[in-house]
C-alpha cells in the first residue's frame, strides 16, 4: 500500500477513536471535483458563491469533471492557507463517481466528498497532499 494513503487512514483512524466525532457538527457543501494530469482541484460551495478551494497533486492520469455534496466535520472556510493530504478514488470509464477524501489531523479536520460526472481514461485510486485557498 502506498505511504501517503497509509497516512491518511491512520490519521482518519486516530480522528475516529478520539471521541470528538460524538460531539462533532457536520457541515455540508456543494462540490465540484475535477481531475486532470495528476491534479485534484476541489471547490466547496454555498448557493452560488464558492467558500473555499482545495488543490494538490498526485501520481494518476486521466480527466474528471463532476459534481456532488461534501460533509466536513468543521467549517471549510477555517482551513484557507492550511495543508492536508488526500486520497481520490473515481469508478468508471465514460461517466463516473469520484470520491474524495481529505484530512488535516493538526487541525482535527476531515472531509469527505462524492460527485458524479463524465470522465475519459479515469484513474482508480491516488493519494496526496494539497492546499485550501
Amino acid at each position: 500500500m502506498d505511504q501517503k494513503v497509509q497516512e491518511q487512514r491512520d490519521a482518519a483512524n486516530k480522528f475516529l477513536e478520539s471521541g470528538e466525532l460524538k460531539t462533532a457538527t457536520t457541515y455540508s457543501y456543494d462540490c465540484m471535483v475535477s481531475v486532470g494530469g495528476g491534479f485534484l482541484n476541489v471547490d466547496f460551495k454555498k448557493g452560488a458563491s464558492k467558500v473555499a478551494q482545495f488543490s494538490g497533486g498526485f501520481g494518476g492520469g486521466g480527466a474528471y469533471t463532476g459534481w456532488g455534496t461534501a460533509w466536513c466535520n468543521k467549517p471549510v472556510e477555517s482551513m484557507k492557507g492550511k495543508s492536508a493530504g488526500f486520497t481520490v478514488e473515481i469508478i468508471g470509464i465514460l461517466g463516473g463517481v469520484a470520491h474524495v477524501q481529505i484530512i488535516a489531523a493538526s487541525d482535527n479536520f476531515i472531509s469527505g466528498c462524492s460527485a458524479a460526472g463524465i470522465g475519459i481514461g479515469i484513474i482508480g485510486i491516488g493519494g496526496g497532499a494539497g492546499k485550501f485557498s
